[in-house]
This record gives structure tokens, sequence and C-alpha cells, in this order.
């Protein structure tokens, strides 16, 4: 029941990509840290820029999977199952796990990035401003607009022939 009404919120797929997102990380965080720690104990601040750095593939794999289905299929059930896949894969040691660990090392370099150039440029903040002055100007496109505009312009013609008559 709980499920259903999560897919029925009206979140874009970006919206539901970045839950996606930091329900992943949690799951990766998970998935990791049983594994590494008794591992690397005796080297403890390698250990934990090595964890970040799996961490940061891990969570890059799960969004790879997660937007790539979604924008495949159309559908945020399958992006929620290719993202386990691709974070429970990323974890693994064979040819797959380290494709998985390439692909979400850059994609998470591209969030980066991408922080980095928001934070430089305002990009958000001015594309924002951008799409509000576009939008600003749509109701008046809209056909509800449009007949209200006739009526107003039919109500001043009968005033003005009452008037004149």
């Amino acid at each position: 029941r709980k499920a259903r009404r999560l897919m029925e919120m009206s979140l874009s797929p970006t919206g539901w990509a970045v839950w996606l997102l930091l329900a992943f990380a949690a799951s990766a965080q998970a998935l990791v840290h049983p594994v590494r720690r008794g591992t690397l104990r005796h080297q403890p601040a390698m250990a934990a820029e090595e964890e970040n750095e799996e961490s940061k593939e891990i969570l890059g794999a799960a969004a790879l999977g997660a937007i790539s289905a979604i924008a495949v299929t159309d559908e945020v059930g399958m992006g929620i199952i290719t993202a386990a896949a691709f974070a429970y894969g990323a974890t693994m040691a064979n040819g797959a796990g380290k494709a998985a660990r390439v692909g979400g090392r850059a994609v998470f370099k591209a969030y980066e990035t991408g922080i980095d150039i928001n934070e430089k440029y305002e990009v958000m903040e001015k594309t924002k401003g951008a799409v509000d002055n576009l939008l600003g100007g749509l109701p008046e496109l809209s056909p509800k607009a449009a007949a209200k505009r006739k009526a107003v312009a039919q109500k001043q013609v009968a005033e003005a022939a009452a008037a004149a008559s």
C-alpha cells in the first residue's frame, strides 16, 4: 500500500533519480562497510579514504543504473531494480564489478563537476530566473486566457455599441 502511494507521487524523472540516489547511498554504505572494516583495520586514515572512494563508486553506479533504466523504460520500478543491481555489482571483484565501479566513478565525477560549476557560475539561480521569466508569460498564451481576452473584448464592444445608441 505504501509502495503504491510512493509510485503515485508526482515526481519528475529527475526527482525520482535523486530520491533513488539517496536511497541507495544508504544501502551502498551497508554493503561496503562489513566487507572492508576487518581488512583495513590497521590503516585507519587510508581505510577511511578508500572507503570514501568506494562509496562514491557504488553511489555513482547506483545512480547510473537508475537513470539509465528510467530513461530507457520510463518506469521507476525498473530504475530501482537496476540501481540495486548496479550498486551490488560495484561491490563484486569480477569484471562486471570493475565496469560498474568505473561507470560509477565517472557519474560521481560528473556530479562533483556539476556542483563545482554551479557554485562558480551560479547556474541554478540563473536558470531558475530564466525559467521563471519564460513561464511568467505563458498564462497569456493558454486557451483559457485567450477565451477570457475574447470575452473582455466582446464586452467592451457591446458597451461601446450601447453607449453609441
